[in-house]
């Protein structure tokens, strides 16, 4: 029953139930379509939804999310000179504004090394475009206060709004400190870009990623059924992809 139920959840939710109605209208297009490009329409919408299903679900995180995710090992050791947090994002709620899951996460992990290392914390990241919003350094910030870590040991970096920019500014203020190592804390899936970006404006970088997306196991039936979580996963994987591709043309 319960193989019944995860099945007929994946097919008549989405992203299921979409791939669904566009391989049934697909197929109908190549069964009944008298004109050759109404037919050849059919086959392209086929080839679209076998990508769409790959994005959908654990079998594509294996493809395009875990790639990356696996491009760095949790270290066993730490060494660096400061601790650098990217920022993820701000939800407006109607409590006010506070920290998304990726942040929060993020922040977690920078806390606990702060704990073992008692290195300073420096946290980055501007306004969300389009939103009236406090930065995102200085919500990671006051979260770090209310868990007791000292003010001097925070340093706020809040303009920068992309990734190169979280490298660029946090650049500066460890040359301002004579800083050449810091412990880089990201989301797995940002790792890769967030380490080139950074060593590209000269610092050594100890990547420690947290924040794992999806399941880093063995495939089973679940991971071929169409779900939300796998399709998040795999869009984050693609963002990053893109991004990658786009900073090859950066330059300090």
């Amino acid at each position: 029953m319960l193989y019944l139920e995860k099945f007929a959840s994946a097919i008549l939710t989405p992203p299921g139930l979409f791939i669904l109605i566009l391989l049934v209208i697909a197929a109908i297009l190549i069964k009944k379509g008298e004109e050759r490009r109404t037919k050849i329409t059919g086959i392209v919408m086929i080839i679209l939804c076998f990508f769409a299903y790959l994005l959908s679900t654990g079998f594509g995180t294996h493809l395009y999310l875990q790639p990356l995710e696996n491009a760095y090992p949790v270290p066993r050791t730490v060494s660096g000179q400061a601790i650098v947090v990217l920022s993820s994002g701000i939800i407006i709620s109607p409590e006010g504004q506070v920290l998304d899951n990726h942040s929060i996460a993020r922040l977690s992990k920078a806390y606990e090394l702060h704990l073992q290392t008692k290195l300073p914390i420096i946290v980055t990241g501007s306004f969300m475009p389009g939103r009236s919003t406090s930065t995102v350094a200085e919500l990671m910030r006051d979260w770090l206060l209310d868990h007791g870590v000292a003010s001097a040991r925070v340093i706020v970096e809040p303009r920068a709004q992309t990734t190169w920019e979280n490298a660029r500014y946090a650049s500066d203020i460890c040359s301002q400190f004579n800083w050449s190592s810091v412990v880089l804390v990201t989301s797995a899936v940002h790792m890769k870009r967030s380490v080139s970006s950074f060593e590209k404006f000269g610092l050594r970088v100890t990547p420690f990623p947290t924040d794992y997306m999806y399941d880093h196991t063995k495939l089973s039936y679940v991971d071929f059924l169409p779900n939300q979580r796998a399709l998040n996963a795999n869009l984050a994987a693609l963002h990053e992809y893109f991004g990658q591709l786009r900073y090859q043309f950066n330059s300090p």
